[in-house]
């Protein structure tokens, strides 16, 4: 540790012993023995009891100079999402379970994860709609606690994960040639595919039906933004991007075969026109369940400390519980901290500043 940021963090939480005193007992459910716990606590509070210097906002990649456009950046951003699994230490059944969870994470990247990444967001901005307009990229709408997001993926990685599905050769064609056709448009009319086309898409996660208000008589404990159907919470679960929207929206009880009201729903201000369907990337709710929970922790963190602030190497230390493969690694399935990091950044919650002395600080900006 070197000796500047030694001298603000006053003496380690890791309690060293001599050689001749006994291993410390532990509790009998694997926790560290009540002294131990005690004497951690004490070091805590006296944690930065001054505020750290601050000598500017940086970036969060500033020191790596070859990230310079908006596609290479995205796949630099993917890379860095997980460590690898560990060959030994793992029962077999886990590291299975590891892997194939992270191949249900899509390869979507949110715009405020971008910008933390790159330096300009105006040049980011122009690059965006550069290449989506040529087809290249792909923005799409994902709900993020009530509020919406945008998220981009690459059209190749969108089409490689609709030749993994079952679709139909006919469905896909046609879902293909419109989004070719239309490469900046986030919703899809009724009128482009036939109904039996939308059915499968809806199914598969690639589209979801645009939220609209829901009546008195559909308002069961599910999310706010999804009380539009009688679809049972644990129906929802089963579906790609876990949302009501994704198993039909309103119109579930109808594409079900049931039902005589579902296509005839009344949408906001009146209107009697029947909504269009939102396009999406299946699996997008677990990669946004993902990046708040390590936010979360992010927040929870610096709340703790007396100024909200804290160096970045002391919260890359906890994260990581002191080593890969700790705690906070099982928790989130082995995510490393560069990107959890820019998630918080991007998403307005944490900003990094230059301490001059104990390298880059990371402060909250919404506890």
């Amino acid at each position: 540790m070197p000796k500047s940021l030694r001298s603000i963090l006053g003496t380690s939480n890791r309690v060293t012993k001599s050689p001749r005193q006994p291993t410390a007992r532990r509790a009998d459910n694997g926790e560290s023995s009540p002294r131990k716990t005690k004497l951690k606590r004490q070091i805590d509070d006296e944690l930065f009891q001054e505020k750290l210097t601050d000598l500017g906002a940086i970036k969060l990649m500033e020191e790596d100079l070859t990230l310079r456009d908006v596609v290479q950046a995205m796949r630099y951003i993917r890379q860095k999402m997980f460590t690898r699994v560990p060959e030994t230490g793992f029962k077999s059944t886990r590291s299975v379970e590891i892997l194939n969870y992270r191949l249900t994470i899509p390869a979507i990247i949110t715009v405020g994860h971008l910008n933390a990444v790159l330096s300009s967001p105006s040049l980011v901005e122009r690059e965006m709609a550069e290449l989506i307009s040529k087809g290249i990229l792909r923005k799409v709408r994902v709900e993020r606690r009530g509020n919406a997001g945008e998220a981009l993926i690459e059209l190749s990685d969108l089409f490689e994960m609709m030749n993994k599905t079952r679709l139909g050769d006919d469905a896909k064609a046609g879902f293909i040639a419109f989004l070719k056709a239309n490469p900046t448009s986030q919703t899809m009319s009724r009128q482009a595919l036939p109904p039996a086309h939308f059915d499968e898409l809806v199914r598969a996660g690639f589209l979801t039906s645009i939220s609209t208000r829901a009546t008195p008589a559909t308002t069961l404990h599910v999310r706010p933004e999804d009380r539009t159907t009688l679809t049972s919470i644990k129906h929802v679960s089963q579906f790609a991007s876990g949302t009501v929207s994704a198993v039909g929206g309103q119109n579930i009880i109808h594409m079900a075969g049931g039902g005589g009201g579902g296509r005839g729903f009344t949408l906001s201000q009146g209107s009697d026109v029947e909504a269009d369907f939102r396009i999406a990337v299946p699996g997008h709710g677990r990669y946004l369940k993902l990046a708040e929970a390590a936010v979360d922790w992010i927040r929870e963190m610096l709340a703790k400390t007396k100024w909200g602030e804290a160096p970045e190497e002391w919260l890359r230390e906890r994260f990581e519980g002191g080593g890969l493969y700790g705690t906070r690694w099982k928790e989130f399935w082995g995510v490393e901290w560069t990107w959890a990091i820019g998630q918080a950044i991007g998403l307005g919650v944490v900003e990094l500043f230059d301490t001059g002395s104990v390298g880059k600080g990371v402060r909250a900006l919404a506890l």
